[in-house]
């Protein structure tokens, strides 16, 4: 049941990740996680490479919806500044959240030229996965999270030291 879930890359962060690579894979759509995937939770500042990466990717022909579990303000602030569609209170693992970023990236019509940036294993993985959608699994900016993460992130690492044992490294 485990490898049904395992995420198709891991990556230490956003900046590791291939997108000429994703490109030659058919990969034309990114549904990408915002807290602890491109800024730290409870922050608002993007950071000017963050801005860089995200232009690098829309040059190279990506479309970009942003989706987040966190409430309408916060996720409304980030969307204005870097200028994405947004997903707000998506509900991940829920298949919802990714469906309605689906509609806005491809006007609903299912598509699996499309890859999951996040970093949790719970929500961001299992939801992508749930729909069979290509998943970028990425380290947290950082240690300071809401408290229901830390506590699901003792869980994660296990699975994900799974995952590492299972491919021999």
């Amino acid at each position: 049941m485990l490898k049904r879930f395992k995420p198709d890359i891991i990556c230490n962060n956003i900046f590791e990740i291939d997108l000429e690579k994703l490109k030659s894979r058919g990969i034309n759509y990114l549904i990408i996680d915002i807290d602890n995937t491109l800024v730290p939770w409870g922050e608002l500042e993007i950071k000017s490479e963050v801005l860089s990466w995200i232009r690098k990717a829309q040059e190279l022909g990506f479309r970009i919806c942003l989706v987040s579990n966190n409430q309408k303000e916060r996720v409304k602030k980030i969307e204005n500044v870097l200028g994405l569609p947004s997903v707000y209170n998506a509900k991940k693992p829920l298949k919802s959240g990714f469906l309605k970023a689906s509609y806005i990236l491809h006007e609903g019509k299912k598509n699996h030229q499309t890859a999951v940036i996040g970093d949790q294993f719970f929500t961001d993985v299992i939801g992508a996965k749930r729909l069979k959608l290509f998943v970028i699994l990425v380290r947290p900016l950082k240690e300071r999270e809401f408290f229901v993460t830390r506590i699901n992130r003792i869980f994660e690492r296990r699975i994900l030291k799974y995952y590492m044992k299972d491919e021999g490294k």
